[in-house]
């Protein structure tokens, strides 16, 4: 009884996370279907295989693997705007890596720090008063 219990339990670990149709959705959401056109009248005609997002190389669908934009272990959800499909070794590759461009100061944030005032051996920068200087001064 517990090696049939074990083989119940492997392939409930092996059965794919999301169905083909989760998969369809996804890739239409971000725009990575790969479309035949009809040299006619340059109509889509059917779908020949869908993107991966990081190297753009073309696979079927059922090679593409779900990935998180943001992982669900750092707060990211099942959202379509959170899912993308990736070819197995750029899946494996990103791991559980996150972007980090909202992270990253922006130009506004460095020119504000830039133009504060820093004091240069004992003095204040040019055009900028001190607050030693200010404090007599009413």
């Amino acid at each position: 009884m517990s090696g049939n219990k074990d083989s119940i339990q492997l392939v409930k670990l092996n059965m794919p996370r999301f169905k083909i149709a989760d998969k369809k959705a996804i890739a239409k959401y971000q725009e990575q279907e790969v479309w035949e056109y009809d040299d006619w009248t340059d109509e889509p005609v059917r779908i020949v295989g869908y993107r991966c997002k990081i190297c753009r190389r073309v696979f079927p669908l059922d090679i593409l693997e779900v990935d998180h934009i943001r992982p669900q272990s750092r707060g990211g959800t099942n959202l379509p705007s959170n899912l993308r499909l990736l070819c197995p070794p750029c899946n494996k590759k990103k791991g559980g890596k996150v972007k980090r461009t909202a992270t990253r100061p922006t130009v506004k944030s460095k020119l504000k720090k830039a133009s504060g005032s820093r004091k240069v051996k004992g003095k204040a920068r040019k055009g900028k008063a001190s607050p030693r200087t200010l404090k007599g001064v009413r």
